[in-house]
C-alpha cells in the first residue's frame, strides 16, 4: 500500500470512527459526497480520482467497520456501469457528473434481477419483472438493472408509469432494502448502458465488483467486532480476574483472529490477481473465481466472528441495547446479498470438479 492509499485509509477511519456504529445515511451521504469518495476509482479522463480498484476496496472495508448505513456500494456499482458503458453519449456523461457529485442517486440491485424485455418500439425498450434487494430505494432517482438472460443493462427512471416499490422487511437494521415491480416500463433507448456480449460482459464486472465489496464489508465489520470483543475480554472480571486471562477464551479469540486474517489476505491477493491498477479485469475467469472463493470465505469469518463474539460478552451481548446484534444481523444479511452462501459453495465445487 502506497502512502496515498494509506492516508485514504487513516482519514476514513478517522472519519467513520467519529460518526459511529450505523450513523445516519443521510449524515455519512453528505459527508461522502463533500470527501469525494464516489469519484476514487473513476478513471481522471472522466472527471476521477484515478486511484484504482485498491482505494475502492479501503473505503468498502473501513464502512463495513462502522456499519455503514449509507448505499456507497449501490452507488459505486452504477457509476462504474455507467463509465464502462459502450453507448456513452451526452445524456449518460452529464448523469456521471451528478452521479459522482451525488447530486443523482442510483440504486443497483445486490442481488440477481429477474427482468425482461417484452417488446421493443422505435425509442425505447418496454421492460417487465422484479427487481430484489435494492438499498435505499427511497432516496434514488434511478435503478440500475439488467434483465434475466444478461442480455441487456439499463437505468430505469423511478417516475416511470409502471414502476412500483415496497421496502422489504429484515432484521438487518443499517441497510434498507427494498423490491422493485415493473410493469411494461419504457426505458427510452438512451438510458440502456449494454446490450448483447457487452451487457453480458459489463454484469459479470458488476457482479464480481459486488463479491469483493461485500467481501471486504465482512473483513472490516469483523475485524472490528472481534477488536471490540477484545477490549471487553480485557475489562470485564470474573473471580478478580479479567475475562482475557482465560486460556480457553484466548484461544477462541486467536482462532477468530486467525479466520479474520485469512480472509482479509485472500481480499487483497485476489483484488491483485483480479484488477489491474487502471481497475480494468486482468481475467474474467479467474477475477470469477477470485470474487466467489474471497465472498464465501469472508462471510464465513464474518459470521463466526458475530456468533462468537454474542456468547463472549455474555448476557449484555444478548441485549437490544448492545451493539452485538447489529453485527450478527449485517454479517447474516451479507452472506445471503449476492447469492446464499450455498450458492457460492456450489458454484466454486463445479468448477473445480469441471477442471478434473
Amino acid at each position: 500500500m502506497n502512502n496515498e492509499l494509506r492516508q485514504l485509509a487513516d482519514s476514513a477511519r478517522q472519519v467513520i470512527t467519529r460518526q459511529g456504529l450505523a450513523a445516519d445515511e443521510q449524515e455519512n451521504w453528505q459527508i461522502i459526497i463533500d470527501l469525494g469518495w464516489l469519484m476514487v476509482a473513476l478513471p481522471e479522463a472522466q472527471g476521477g480520482l484515478g486511484m484504482g480498484p485498491e482505494a475502492r476496496a479501503i473505503l468498502y472495508r473501513e464502512m463495513g467497520r462502522g456499519l455503514a448505513t449509507t448505499p456507497f456500494l449501490s452507488q459505486m456499482l452504477a457509476i462504474d456501469a455507467v463509465a464502462e458503458s459502450d453507448a456513452l453519449n451526452a445524456s449518460l456523461a452529464t448523469l456521471l457528473e451528478n452521479m459522482v457529485s451525488g447530486h443523482c442517486r442510483v440504486s443497483t440491485s445486490l442481488a440477481a434481477s429477474r427482468a425482461d424485455i417484452f417488446d421493443e418500439v422505435s425509442d425505447a425498450l418496454v421492460i417487465s419483472g422484479q427487481i430484489v434487494a435494492v438499498p435505499s430505494l427511497d432516496q434514488a432517482q434511478y435503478v440500475l438493472m439488467s434483465t434475466t438472460d444478461q442480455n441487456c443493462v439499463a437505468l430505469v427512471a423511478l417516475t416511470s408509469p409502471g414502476v412500483s416499490c415496497s421496502q422489504t422487511p429484515t432484521w438487518d437494521e443499517t441497510r434498507s432494502l427494498f423490491e422493485l415491480e415493473l410493469d411494461n416500463v419504457r426505458v427510452p433507448l438512451n438510458r440502456v448502458l449494454a446490450r448483447g456480449p457487452s451487457a453480458a460482459k459489463l454484469c459479470r464486472r458488476l457482479m464480481i465488483q459486488r463479491d469483493f465489496a461485500l467481501a471486504c464489508d465482512c473483513v472490516g465489520a469483523a475485524a472490528e467486532l472481534l477488536d471490540k470483543t477484545v477490549a471487553y475480554l480485557q475489562t470485564r472480571q470474573q473471580f478478580g480476574r479479567p475475562l482475557a486471562l482465560f486460556q480457553a477464551l484466548k484461544h477462541r479469540c486467536a482462532d477468530l483472529k486467525a479466520e479474520v486474517e485469512a480472509a482479509d489476505a485472500l481480499l487483497r491477493a485476489s483484488l491483485a490477481i483480479s484488477f489491474d491498477a487502471s481497475g480494468n479485469l486482468v481475467d474474467g475467469d479467474v477475477a470469477d473465481n477470485a470474487a466467489c472463493e474471497t465472498k464465501k470465505l469472508s462471510s464465513d469469518a464474518f459470521v463466526a466472528v458475530a456468533e462468537e463474539a454474542l456468547q463472549l460478552h455474555g448476557g449484555i451481548g444478548m441485549t437490544a441495547e448492545h451493539e452485538c446484534h447489529l453485527f450478527l444481523k449485517r454479517a447474516l444479511l451479507n452472506e445471503h446479498l449476492g447469492g446464499h452462501a450455498d450458492r457460492y459453495t456450489t458454484e466454486l465445487a463445479s468448477r473445480y470438479l469441471a477442471l478434473v
